[in-house]
């Protein structure tokens, strides 16, 4: 385990969860496009839905430790992939919003310390 990691799993959650609600509501505050829609909300969707799964209540995680690190690293490769077809299609404000939740998210892997403890 990396010192670098200093957000515990338990709290993981909590920062990953207003990210999504924050990327779904990013579209409608731009006004951008359905296009734009469809991926910012469908992405903030799913990251939204993969912070849930780290609140299993009392036997801990609904989903492995591991898969949900890598979710969060799919979802967040993914969400710069999607920024930079946002972009090429001329999205640019609901881009950068993907592209910055997107980052985010990866910084937040990053630093989490994916372990029960």
């Amino acid at each position: 385990m990396s010192s670098s990691r200093r957000i515990p799993y338990a709290a993981h959650g909590a920062f990953e969860f207003p990210l999504g609600l924050a990327l779904m509501a990013s579209p409608f505050l731009l006004g951008a496009d359905p296009a734009g829609t469809v991926v910012a909300v469908a992405l903030g969707v799913l990251i939204a839905g993969v912070a849930l799964t780290s609140v299993g209540g009392p036997r801990g995680s609904a989903i492995p430790l591991s898969a949900h690190e890598s979710y969060d690293q799919v979802l967040a490769l993914g969400g710069v992939g999607g920024a930079v077809a946002l972009a090429l299609v001329g999205q640019a404000p609901v881009a950068v919003a993907v592209l910055v939740c997107s980052l985010a998210l990866l910084a937040l892997s990053a630093a989490t310390r994916y372990s029960g403890r």
